[in-house]
């Protein structure tokens, strides 16, 4: 004999969740963000270092609570150079640009190659 299960479905979000309207207000900010770019597994090695140097860039400015906007005036590059590094779209850069842009915000950062 089959077993029926019952489910109960709420209509109100879980306690710390977002409010209905909170979501409308989240979508909508994120359909104006640029997506960011995910690594291949059949990456090369040289777009997995820059993905790597790529994530320096992004944790700098959690860590400092900086915006895009103050890590282009700190590096001394334009606000959409700045996207493209932190949404991972390094197809533009060199590892060179990237490693001597990073040297600015963390000149005492090693970066080993193996």
């Amino acid at each position: 004999m089959k077993k029926t299960r019952i489910v109960k479905i709420s209509k109100t979000p879980p306690p710390g969740w977002p409010t209905k309207s909170e979501w409308i207000e989240i979508e909508k900010t994120l359909e104006k963000s640029k997506a960011t770019q995910i690594i291949s597994s059949q990456a090369s090695p040289v777009d997995r270092a820059k993905h790597e140097l790529c994530a320096h860039f992004v944790r700098y400015c959690q860590e400092k609570k900086i915006t895009q906007r103050e890590l282009a005036k700190i590096l001394g590059v334009s606000e959409s150079r700045v996207s493209e590094i932190v949404h991972y779209r390094h197809g533009r850069f060199t590892i060179d640009k990237l490693l001597e842009l990073l040297n600015i915000i963390k000149p005492k950062l090693k970066f080993k190659v193996a």
